[in-house]
């Protein structure tokens, strides 16, 4: 059956303002949560409903997913992607992989020989596996014909989250919603692309690094996430 197509909105509540991070700063990533969780309660669209689910990109959309899934009252799961990056520059991606076989890379792949290109998606493979597996991200099939809400703490380059909503559309969900407390403006056009709706708290130019809009952007670790999910899970069956 072929995807009804749905209309694709950008919702941004700044009104396209762009910002200096200095100028106002979320305390954490909880806190980003909290203000997410607000503008998507007050925008009151019909996915607020029993069949919604929100889909953290581990780790650091897990603790913004949380507030959000409490706020509106709906369950929480992960799906686990990984940047694509050389030894000699971490911090640069050049690509990015996501369940299903997703492999996204940019033009800088062009410049790695061939040998270092397999050993790179080689490691991060694997990584991949053992984190779907730890945080039992998904499944898949629980994901089909649901409403998602996909969650992260940010976006400054956009391959981690684009190879995630191709991931998350092999599920065939009823409709694709991708919500971050700060997003860089030159990435809106092609996430919008990628999804039925796109919701952002601040859009912002040349975006540098996500947690220059964050007081404390700590690195999490895997115990940390496992944590905030079974928060969650309690959070749930209080409501119960």
């Amino acid at each position: 059956m072929a995807r009804q197509e749905t209309t694709r909105q950008f919702r941004d509540p700044s009104q396209d303002q762009l910002r200096d991070p200095s100028q106002d700063q979320w305390r954490d990533r909880r806190q980003a949560g909290q203000e997410l969780s607000k503008t998507l309660l007050a925008l009151g669209e019909g996915w607020l409903r029993t069949d919604t689910m929100v889909v953290a990109l581990p780790r650091g959309g897990v603790p913004v997913g949380l507030e959000v899934a409490q706020a509106l009252q709906v369950p929480l799961t992960t799906w686990s992607v990984r940047k694509l990056a050389r030894d000699q520059a971490p911090e640069v991606a050049v690509g990015a992989i996501a369940a299903g076989g997703i492999e996204l890379w940019d033009s800088r792949r062009e410049d790695i020989p061939i040998q270092e290109q397999h050993q790179i998606l080689e490691k991060e493979v694997q990584e991949l596996k053992r984190r779907q597996q730890y945080f039992a991200d998904g499944p898949i099939g629980q994901l089909n014909g649901k409403h998602l809400i996909v969650v992260d703490d940010g976006i400054a380059t956009g391959m981690t989250v684009a190879a995630a909503l191709h991931s998350l559309r092999a599920a065939r969900p009823n409709q694709l919603i991708l919500a971050i407390p700060v997003v860089d403006q030159k990435l809106i056009g092609p996430l919008q692309g990628l999804c039925d709706q796109l919701i952002a708290l601040k859009v912002v130019s040349n975006l540098q690094a996500v947690g220059e809009y964050f007081e404390n952007f700590d690195q999490l670790e895997d115990a940390d996430v496992i944590n905030l999910l079974e928060e969650a899970k309690l959070s749930i069956h209080s409501r119960a």
